[in-house]
């Protein structure tokens, strides 16, 4: 039996990236994300008890004073709960901001558009299954900071592996760029800028030294959790009882979050400036180059028809 013919489209590196983030997208907008984060810090247990088909109204005030001592009992996880949300949504939506960045990056119809010429492809589908399952993961864990923090090192394991894939397949998608339209052409100087911007963001940037001391940070947290176990006297000495310690150790995987957060907006934000400073100077050749061509074109007109006071032929 004859296979059928293959979309070309199917074939665009950027699609094919899209379809793998896809589910992702599918998932925040399904709200999957905050029903694991409740189950996970207790908070459905808490409505199920309360509520009272049979006693609406008083369910609800049941439920709210429910609610206000859960919030008091577990503002840590909540707080914890939101920088994962952020990290989580931020994964989301600049994902789909880069792989838009990515194909600008080439005049129309010199975008890649070879799939199986990108390296490692095999491994993008799992990758992409991998971050919305360690997400997951880590939304069920909330309560638990060491087990957090041994999932959130798998994370950024993952996001190293994503990381050198996606540097891999730039450094050579770069090397091979050539610019076919003519060189006065303002569209090569707009994709030539795109890819300093790129390349300042993607290969310049130490991404793999922020990921490793995110790493870092997180080992640290994880080894705090351990001090109350491994030395209790010494622990309860100073008032670190594992109540207080697990307090503190989510407060801090939630700044190690948030810091990483941070710096990676300060970064898309020089990025995007640069890419706003190529846009400008693309639209202001545009327009000086339509000028000239306008000049350019009223002056032959000037010069066919008053040069000797005899109108060209027809």
């Amino acid at each position: 039996m004859k296979k059928p013919k293959l979309d070309p489209r199917d074939k665009r590196v950027v699609n094919r990236l899209r379809r793998a983030s896809n589910l992702s997208d599918w998932l925040i907008s399904t709200g999957l994300f905050t029903l694991v984060a409740q189950w996970g810090l207790g908070y459905n247990d808490e409505i199920t008890e309360k509520f009272d088909p049979s006693d609406i109204v008083g369910s609800l005030r049941k439920i709210i004073g429910a609610s206000y001592q859960f919030f008091l009992d577990e503002w840590p996880g909540l707080i914890l709960a939101l920088a994962l949300y952020l990290w989580f949504w931020s994964y989301r939506t600049h994902t789909s901001n880069e792989m838009d960045i990515l194909d600008g990056l080439y005049p129309e119809g010199q975008a890649p558009a070879n799939w199986d010429k990108v390296t490692n492809k095999r491994f993008i589908h799992v990758l992409a299954v991998g971050i919305v399952v360690v997400f997951m993961l880590l939304a069920a864990l909330l309560k638990y900071p060491p087990l957090f923090a041994l999932i959130m090192l798998v994370l950024s394991c993952q996001d190293i592996f994503a990381n050198e894939i996606l540097r891999d397949n730039l450094r050579r998608i770069f090397s091979e760029f050539r610019c076919d339209l003519p060189e006065d052409d303002p569209r090569c100087a707009l994709h030539a800028g795109r890819q300093v911007a790129a390349r300042h963001y993607w290969l310049d940037r130490p991404q793999l030294l922020r990921i490793a001391l995110m790493m870092s940070a997180t080992v640290l947290v994880l080894a705090l959790t351990q001090l109350p176990a491994s030395f209790p006297v010494q622990s309860m000495n100073i008032g670190l009882t594992d109540d207080r310690m697990k307090v503190i150790a989510t407060l801090l995987l939630a700044g190690i979050i948030i810091g990483n957060e941070l710096v990676m907006r300060a970064w898309r934000k020089v990025r995007d400036e640069e890419l706003l400073t190529v846009e400008i100077a693309f639209e202001d050749a545009q327009s000086a180059r339509a000028a000239a061509e306008s000049q350019a074109a009223a002056t032959d007109r000037g010069k066919r028809q008053g040069g000797d006071g005899v109108p060209p032929p027809a």
